[in-house]
């Protein structure tokens, strides 16, 4: 057996954690340093900058529809109320009628559920609709804005716009003060004599948005 063996073992095991240190700084090194880009002058190489995604807003909770009429130079909010008292009067009967039109209740089987239902059909009265609101005037408008605006804010509601033919040239008018203003809205051609549908379904709260 050779008498230098060991110390020859001893002389590796040394060079090779040495080794082996100087891998581990040389790794970090390189680690910590950044990276410069070598740029190329070939038309193909060069960098193109991607339009950002932006992905559409989706709200859990859709906010509440406030609805208006427009017809002729008129901006009227229909009186939803109303039918709610004119059912409370005569809760027997299914027809109906208010300062803006008449109301038709359609029963639905009774089904147990934790939500109640209905549905109902409303026929606008144009004429009357129009005889209970001043012309929509500037003045009128921008205090409309800061109505939605407000409502929006403390009732989270969002204004939808039943626009009739007579009433397209007043809408267009305020539609783009209604688009600067940020203010979330729908807006709907409507034919005159064709009912309204208003209803409430389990669907509108068990699925994403379904309105908004």
């Amino acid at each position: 057996m050779d008498p230098d063996e060991p110390a020859n073992e001893a002389l590796l095991d040394l060079a090779t954690n040495l080794l082996a240190v100087i891998l581990i700084v040389t790794l970090f090194s390189l680690i910590s340093v950044p990276h410069r880009q070598q740029g190329s002058p070939h038309p193909a190489a060069r960098s193109i900058v991607a339009e950002p995604f932006v992905e559409p807003r989706r709200d859990l909770f859709p906010p509440f529809s406030r609805f208006y009429f427009v017809v002729g130079d008129r901006v009227v909010r229909w009186d939803q109320e109303a039918v709610v008292t004119a059912r409370l009067a005569e809760p027997r009967r299914l027809t109906g009628t208010t300062h803006q039109g008449r109301f038709e209740w359609l029963p639905e089987p009774l089904v147990t559920r934790d939500i109640d239902t209905f549905q109902m059909r409303f026929f606008v009265d144009a004429a009357a609709v129009s005889a209970h609101e001043p012309p929509f005037t500037e003045s009128a408008a921008a205090r409309l804005l800061l109505d939605l605006l407000e409502g929006h804010a403390v009732e989270r509601t969002a204004p939808v716009f039943i626009v009739y033919p007579d009433g397209l040239e007043t809408f267009a008018r305020f539609y783009d003060s209604l688009r600067a203003s940020g203010i979330r809205f729908r807006w709907f051609t409507h034919q005159p004599g064709e009912p309204l549908f208003l209803g409430r379904h389990p669907a509108q709260f068990t699925h994403h948005a379904i309105y908004w």
